[in-house]
């Protein structure tokens, strides 16, 4: 049986976050369903890859809170791209806020960490070269040891 794990993004104002995640994918949602009163129940994106779930946070109807609502969020959404820069120069464009700009990372990836005007925060990551898992052991000791373990 196949799996897939899909985020569900819970914002507060999600008519207003369409623009932003349809600029931010490439793509529009391929299902967008709202409540009576215009509020979004549900949009579904589909984009190479992989795909995405937002919605209102609904608190009346039991619905996830908004990072807005909790003041935080524990989850990131960890998103593979061609180019790492380019995506995070976009969603700085777009009002997000670049938490750690793009670093090559010791595990093969050039890895940054930015938070959305909605509260979300993404991995954006582009993959520099494989590496097996001793490899990546093997770089981790030698950070954590403060020797240089800089990806080529």
């Amino acid at each position: 049986m196949r799996k897939e794990a899909v985020p569900y993004l819970s914002v507060r104002n999600a008519a207003a976050a369409l623009p932003f995640y349809n600029q931010l994918l490439g793509v529009e949602p391929s299902v967008l369903l709202n409540m009576p009163d215009g509020r979004v129940m549900h949009a579904e994106y589909r984009f190479e890859g992989g795909r995405m779930y937002l919605s209102e946070e609904l608190p009346e109807h039991g619905g996830t809170p908004s990072p807005q609502t909790l003041g935080a969020t524990s989850v990131a959404i960890h998103l593979y791209v061609e180019d790492c820069d380019a995506l995070v120069a976009k969603m700085r464009e777009l009002g997000s806020e670049v938490l750690m700009g793009p670093v090559d990372m010791f595990w093969g990836e050039r890895f940054a960490r930015v938070r959305d005007p909605f509260g979300h925060e993404w991995g954006v990551t582009t993959k520099l070269r494989d590496m097996t898992p001793q490899e990546i052991e093997a770089a981790a000791a030698a950070l954590f040891a403060g020797e240089d373990s800089s990806t080529p």
